[in-house]
């Protein structure tokens, strides 16, 4: 089977189509394109509206269309070289034909319909969803010869484009499914984490949404197997795509790091498939004709192109009729550099050796902030580490594919299944490393709480107490702790100010750490403390041929909220000096540029990449300063390199090999990216 989406990252435009631009001229359109280096094109087909002449009467035809707009754009984009992934939405269905069919749509709590600017609300499990969506696809795909699907807002929409929350649909499609499923009599009206059936309704989605994600796949890859499924899930999926977006009442500052991290975890979490990140040109719906900051853009695009990533790029409307346009220089550089670069960035293996776990599963414990808060930290001190999903610990492959790893860090991963704490465990037993912070496996798969630290390989078991939030709180960094951690000479304490388990620590774990329970903070003449407990704030023991650090607070969701350089230091120490984890590429420079590393698939190449993020200034992002005079040292594993070069500067390195045999040179200048190619001996 020719799977052209895997020979090599593409460089991916979104045109989302309004009504109004089918009465663009077509080779206008194309020509519009050109100057990016494109060489995929992804633009609206069908769903909400048809931008071509549909025979099914279901379907919602473009009123303003005269030719055939999607026909003429696939003609002339084929001759250019480019392929073309057709867009379809079945999230909203024009009232023209949606009032006829009350039984296809989402119901809200009050049992209404959403009717939002005359597009309607439909259920994932009303025929429209489940078979008449089918259809649509499967016309497009057998009259025209697109090369890709993409499924919008594939799932259960709760919310409309203002933002409006509707609550979970109460239609009785999804009754009757629901019951055949779980024997629940009626739909969870809240979404709460402690209800078991709404736990059990979040397992309904997932199955669900995959079931019929997985027909929809099936039925186009039936008329034409080279078709690419391209969607924000991993079932039946060969393009997993994602977006770095803005949000206008999103929590502040960004997360700046968003198309690193898609783009890392669905490279190391799932094989044989393409990832496609989106920098997002818009602000936000209500904002869809302003853009976000050049830099911004810049700052996204260059993470997945080092990263070795789809280069991906999304506007409202067409590239010809931006009303804010200052970023389409920086989009055309980055897209030629990567036209004329791409070899070096095509089928690369990460050079990374720890591995940080995406909580997807606990995410309603707030564990989201601890996996970014970590991730920073981990960014921030260089270390090269990719992000894996967490449903992998679920599969036969997850042993070997956690082999791959010295390190494995678990953040606040409550609801972890029997398979993944074995696969966890067995991990440890065979002589790896695990970090884990929070309560990382104290739920079962389901969310249900059970009062202990399931993974046998942490220091810990039984749960004391669990003490919520309290102001004064704090660990303090006791004399004989410093003689295991280091760097902490001026440093004695640091602060407390959330969910804290006391736990029980194991005979032959070490326990570090002495919490300090609430103290007095005011008047400043009452402002001291004089207990400090032998509670401790973290334990590592040693476990089979392996050894685990557990920190039973949430330390990144510390690290997210206010950067404190004390969170950031124990994380560094517990991997350090009490996980003997020492990076293999040590690089001197500022903590916001982010290292990333690849060899090339063939062994013949160590590829070391720099992105600047040094831009960001609270929620503004300006062009980055430019970083000079950054010392790598790399071990090459008894590789002799040839060449050093800088692929951006388009210069040679000079280089040294110190007398263990590591690689040490100099990069002069970073400003936005840059990527040192070291060619390695045969």
């Amino acid at each position: 089977m020719n799977k052209w989406w895997l020979e090599k990252p593409m460089r991916l435009i979104q045109t989302n189509l309004r009504e109004i631009d089918v009465q663009t001229d077509p080779d206008e359109f194309i020509g519009s394109l050109k100057p990016f280096a494109a060489d995929v094109l992804l633009l609206n087909v069908g769903g909400i509206v048809a931008n071509y002449p549909t025979e099914l009467a279901f379907q919602y035809r473009n009123p303003l269309l005269v030719n055939d707009f999607v026909g003429e754009i696939l003609q002339r984009a084929h001759a250019e070289g480019m392929r073309v992934i057709a867009r379809f939405d079945f999230s909203r269905l024009n009232e023209a034909i949606a009032l006829s069919h009350p039984e296809w749509l989402y119901r809200s709590l009050e049992g209404g319909i959403v009717n939002y600017n005359g597009q309607v609300h439909t259920c994932l499990n009303g025929f429209y969803q489940q078979d008449y969506s089918i259809q649509m696809m499967t016309e497009a795909a057998s009259r025209y010869p697109i090369d890709g699907v993409f499924i919008n807002m594939h799932g259960y929409v709760t919310r409309d484009y203002s933002y409006n929350y509707y609550g979970i649909c109460q239609c009785e499609n999804c009754r009757v499914r629901f019951h055949g499923m779980f024997g629940h009599d009626s739909l969870p009206r809240k979404e709460d984490s402690s209800d078991p059936v709404y736990r059990d309704y979040e397992t309904f989605k997932q199955v669900t949404i995959g079931e019929l994600f997985r027909r929809r796949s099936q039925a186009v890859k039936a008329v034409n197997e080279h078709i690419a499924i391209c969607n924000y899930t991993p079932e039946g999926t060969d393009i997993f795509r994602l977006e770095s977006n803005t949000g206008i009442d999103r929590q502040l500052p960004e997360f700046n790091f968003s198309a690193s991290q898609h783009v890392s975890m669905v490279m190391n979490s799932w094989e044989q498939m393409a990832v496609s990140n989106s920098a997002v040109h818009f602000v936000d719906f209500a904002m869809r004709h302003s853009a976000v900051s050049p830099h911004h853009t810049a700052a996204r695009l260059a993470q997945d192109l080092v990263h070795g990533a789809w280069l991906d790029y999304y506007v409202i409307g067409t590239l010809g009729n931006q009303d804010d346009r200052l970023c389409m220089e920086a989009v055309k550089d980055i897209y030629t550099f990567h036209r004329d670069n791409e070899q070096y960035y095509t089928q690369l293996q990460s050079h990374a050796d720890l591995c940080l776990i995406y909580p997807d599963s606990s995410s309603y414990y707030g564990s989201i902030k601890e996996f970014q808060g970590l991730y920073r930290m981990l960014s921030e001190q260089h270390v090269l580490f990719d992000v894996v999903h967490d449903s992998v610990l679920n599969e036969p492959r997850a042993e070997a594919l956690l082999r791959r790893y010295k390190a494995v860090v678990l953040p606040d991963a409550r609801n972890l299944s029997e398979t993944a704490c074995s696969v966890l465990d067995s991990y440890v037993q065979a002589g790896g490393k695990l970090l884990a912070t929070g309560g990382s496996s104290t739920c079962s798969e389901n969310g249900t709480s059970l009062g202990a630290y399931r993974l046998a390989s942490l220091g810990a078991d039984a749960i004391e107490e669990t003490h919520p939030r309290k102001q004064g709180t704090y660990f303090r960094i006791r004399p004989q702790d410093k003689e295991k951690l280091r760097g902490f000479e001026p440093l004695d304490i640091v602060y407390l100010y959330d969910e804290f388990f006391q736990v029980r620590a194991k005979a032959g774990s070490d326990s570090l750490l002495g919490y300090i329970p609430p103290c007095m903070f005011g008047p400043p003449e009452k402002c001291y403390y004089t207990t400090v407990t032998d509670i401790p704030g973290l334990i590592a023991q040693d476990y089979g041929q392996g050894r685990t650090a557990l920190l039973p607070w949430t330390i990144g969701r510390h690290y997210e909220k206010l950067s404190s350089h004390g969170h950031s230091q124990l994380i560094a120490a517990a991997l350090q000096d009490l996980l003997g984890h020492e990076p293999g590429i040590q690089v001197s420079a500022s903590p916001t540029v982010k290292l990333v590393a690849h060899t090339s698939e063939d062994g013949s190449r160590l590829l070391l990449h720099f992105v600047n993020l040094s831009g960001q200034l609270g929620t503004a992002f300006h062009a980055p300063l430019p970083m000079r005079g950054i010392e790598v040292s790399a071990n090459l594993l008894g590789r002799q390199p040839h060449s050093v070069h800088a692929l951006k500067a388009k210069t040679a390195l000079p280089y040294r090999l110190d007398s263990t045999g590591r690689i040490l040179l100099e990069l002069p200048e970073l400003e936005l990216f840059e990527t040192i190619v070291v060619e390695l001996n045969s």
